[in-house]
Parts: structure tokens; sequence; C-alpha cells
């Protein structure tokens, strides 16, 4: 299992970042299933950790463009709640 983000040509693009994000997402949600009955495979707990590390790159990466797309995201200490503020996935078309 690779990943190269530089193949994914995301730059500022949203919807491909989010397209990307979501790849990555289910990757982890796969070897998460995997881990689940093989516990202690190394190189999926390796792999885990690279695309995990990987999904908080680019949701950073969105986050810092676009605004916070899961809550853990958000400033500690902001003066107001950009969550709400931004546009919410079904408008404007980023799906």
């Amino acid at each position: 299992m690779d990943y190269n983000k530089q193949q994914c040509g995301c730059g500022k693009d949203r919807k491909k970042l989010l397209c990307e994000i979501g790849k990555v997402d289910f990757a982890l949600k796969d070897l998460n299933l995997y881990l689940d009955t093989h516990p202690y495979d190394q190189q999926a707990l390796d792999a885990f950790g690279r695309y995990n590390s990987i999904k908080k790159q680019l949701t950073m990466e969105y986050t810092e463009n676009f605004g916070p797309i899961v809550l853990d995201m958000l400033e500690d200490n902001c003066q107001e709640w950009k969550w709400a503020l931004q546009d919410w996935p079904w408008e404007r078309g980023y799906y």
C-alpha cells in the first residue's frame, strides 16, 4: 500500500483534496477492520501509521485553505465559530 500525495495533484482544488481525503480515509477504515482481527501484524500497523499521518496532513491542508472539515481542526482560542460559517458539503457542488 503506497500513497504518494504528489500523484494526486490536489494543490488548492477543494474537490480534489476532498477526494484524496476520502481515499486515505477509506484505506484507514479498511486497515482498521483488518487490524481488528490481526492486531499484531506489524506491516499493517506501519501502514495504518503512514496513512493516518497522510490524512492529518491532507486535513490540515484543507483546513488552512477552505476551513475545518472535522471539529478537532478548529482553533483552540478562536473568535468565531468557523465551523458554521463555511459552505456545507452539499452546497456549491463540492461532491
